[in-house]
């Protein structure tokens, strides 16, 4: 089967820095301007984002968080940015034309490129946001071949070219094509003399997706270097792929095919620095995650109902432990988790609307009801801003976090969320009427509405609402279970749907149990849904 990719393609030339006048990215400390010395190099680059393709199932979380940092980074860096998002195919045609054609007048060019792409017969392309492929020989007709792009380099008279090709991806087609006959991963590519080509991962493969960020794994472990001064191009890859081979637990590998003549340096000191130590990868065996220590109490906001749990870690059975769910709850392995904080409450309205000035939710009136009608990417947005506010880390929950949370931690499983495993009307917000009744559940007054957070006593872990009130997203694309024991799992690497965990007002008793899973497409926004958050510190 051919795989598609999401990718950064960066093309650059050689030269000696120049001294123009460049925005200061918000919260990032300038280079001094002492430490790039005068000349007559000039630097362009394109960057551009491709987001919101027109097939839902393409549709991405980072492209436009990466443009914009590097868009950020590369005016730091002395480069004039054009930035284009969200193109299809003649808008990117267009931008590379333009890019190329203008090239001629600089000494350094530079080509960025987020979204998705497709290998085929030998041949890398970038997808605009109007594809909609049914046979994989489309690409042609669809697409626009990453030679393009090299082509009017090399006409532009580039001295070196580089192509950084960030995270592939799982191909969002394959299901419509009738036929496949490709593999996983890009193509090695055919990168003329005096360019250097990265891949996030080594060909063949996929990458991370790393939804629980704003920027893919490559892009990200980029970023840390390409501003660090005297540091050239070959030793800024070497500290990349050594970052993300150790964040992936040697899952990803990013692959170099190194044509390069000479060395790049982005950030020179117009005079020697001192001497420092030789740089060491970091080892393998280091933990890619910390153990927070308890701690006595924890706010992510100077709001109501904004405490946060501690949750030790442990082992525990994930899925239908007892018989009673779908084939989608099987089979049932085992699981560690590490220890975490998590949100005590579900998110109210109050919360949300101080962090995103805004109260989506169709009950409103009730500002400690939980905030609801926010699609998973909403949610996205709400934590990079509250993240932003408060210098913290908050993130959703794994699936396997909220589920281990849900049903009381290690040495424990109870059927709901609530610490029991009975459901009682008077105990959580569910549909509790006769004609959902369970031999595990109470028939009681059905409300038909969200109420306040914390009505109801909490689980064994101090936790509110686990069961009832609204689904809760979880940061996992909805897939199938392995029976392989794992340790903190964080799903499939892309899919069509985000897991909701949890139950909600309007949820039966045998839809509320803690093993029950449901997903929605990640544009979606329901009375129904909410969520809450986690953080390691």
């Amino acid at each position: 089967m051919r795989t598609f990719f999401y990718y950064s393609l960066f093309f650059f030339s050689l030269g000696l820095l120049s001294t123009p006048a460049f925005a200061q990215p918000k919260g990032m400390k300038p280079i001094d301007k002492s430490q790039m010395p005068a000349g007559t190099e000039r630097r362009l680059a394109l960057v551009i984002g491709n987001k919101d393709y027109t097939r839902p199932e393409a549709r991405l979380q980072n492209p436009l968080n990466d443009a914009n940092d590097v868009t950020a980074t590369l005016q730091q860096l002395g480069f004039e940015v054009i930035k284009r998002t969200n193109l299809d195919r003649a808008g990117l045609e267009t931008a590379i034309d333009d890019f190329a054609a203008k090239l001629t007048s600089y000494d350094v060019g530079l080509f960025y490129f987020s979204g998705h792409g497709m290998a085929f017969q030998g041949e890398n392309y970038l997808l605009p946001t109007d594809a909609n492929l049914s046979f994989e020989n489309q690409a042609r007709s669809q697409c626009v071949s990453l030679r393009r792009i090299l082509d009017g380099m090399e006409g532009a008279q580039a001295k070196v070219s580089l192509v950084l090709l960030d995270a592939c991806r799982n191909n969002p087609f394959k299901r419509s094509w009738s036929r496949s006959t490709g593999g996983n991963g890009l193509v090695i590519p055919n990168n003329p003399r005096g360019s250097m080509v990265a891949f996030a991962t080594r060909e063949g493969s996929t990458a991370d997706d790393n939804v629980s960020e704003s920027n893919g794994l490559f892009t990200s472990e980029l970023l840390k270097h390409l501003r660090t001064p005297n540091l050239g191009l070959r030793d800024i890859l070497d500290r990349t792929i050594d970052g993300v081979e150790t964040r992936s637990g040697g899952r990803q590998v990013p692959g170099r095919y190194d044509e390069l003549r000479g060395n790049f340096v982005f950030v020179q000191t117009a005079s020697p620095i001192a001497k420092t130590e030789p740089y060491t990868p970091p080892k393998r065996e280091e933990p890619t995650r910390v153990e927070p220590a308890k701690p006595k109490a924890k706010i992510f906001m100077d709001l109501p109902f904004a405490e946060m749990a501690y949750v030790e870690g442990g082992t525990f059975q994930m899925g239908d432990t007892r018989g009673e769910g779908g084939a989608d709850e099987k089979p049932v392995h085992s699981v560690t988790v590490s220890s975490f904080y998590m949100s005590k409450y579900e998110i109210t309205q109050r919360q949300w609307e101080s962090v995103m000035g805004s109260n989506p939710s169709y009950f409103k009136d009730c500002g400690d009801c939980p905030v609801e009608k926010v699609s998973w990417e909403d949610v996205q947005e709400f934590l990079k801003r509250l993240n932003a506010r408060t210098g913290g880390s908050y993130r959703l929950p794994t699936e396997a976090e909220w589920e281990y949370a849900a049903g009381g931690g290690s040495g424990t499983r109870t059927r709901f969320g609530n610490g029991r495993d009975v459901l009682d009307a008077t105990e959580a917000n569910f549909y509790s009427k006769a004609d959902a009744k369970e031999p595990y559940s109470v028939v009681g007054d059905y409300r038909t509405k969200t109420i306040k957070v914390g009505s109801f006593r909490p689980n064994g872990l101090g936790l509110y609402d686990m069961t009832g009130n609204v689904l809760e997203w979880c940061s996992d694309w909805y897939g199938d279970y392995s029976s392989s024991a794992s340790i903190n799992p964080t799903g499939p690497t892309t899919g069509s749907y985000r897991v909701l965990r949890g139950g909600s007002w309007g949820d039966n008793p045998a839809n509320s149990r803690v093993a029950y899973r449901n997903g929605y497409t990640p544009s979606d926004r329901d009375s129904y849904v909410g969520f809450r958050v986690v953080s390691l510190q």
